[in-house]
């Protein structure tokens, strides 16, 4: 199957829809604060670059520039990537994105 299918085929399945960042971002588990990168983001989850494998399930707090930081917990980790899917309503979500939420649902 193409990449391109694939990707329609996940995206028809998501939620919430995803606005493509690269953004500076950092990861707190446990008592550990990671730097990493976020690559993408919605109002339920969001896409990191991080060097460290987490483990599915693992609650985390994910801090986003100035505008977020929220609990979150690990969807998957693949690559060097992981997913995190915010425990918080994604109104409370919009509205700590900011300008960063628009367009997001």
């Amino acid at each position: 199957m193409q990449d391109s299918v694939i990707r329609q085929i996940l995206s028809s399945m998501r939620r919430h829809n995803r606005r493509t960042v690269l953004l500076p971002a950092r990861l707190d588990v446990g008592k550990y604060n990671f730097d990493c990168t976020a690559y993408d983001i919605s109002l339920g989850g969001i896409r990191l670059k991080v060097d460290l494998p987490l483990e599915q399930g693992a609650k985390v707090y994910v801090q986003l520039k100035d505008k977020l930081k929220r609990a979150a917990n690990v969807i998957w980790s693949a690559d060097g990537f992981v997913g995190l899917k915010f425990c918080d309503a994604p109104e409370i979500i919009r509205g700590e994105l900011g300008s960063l939420a628009k367009g997001l649902n």
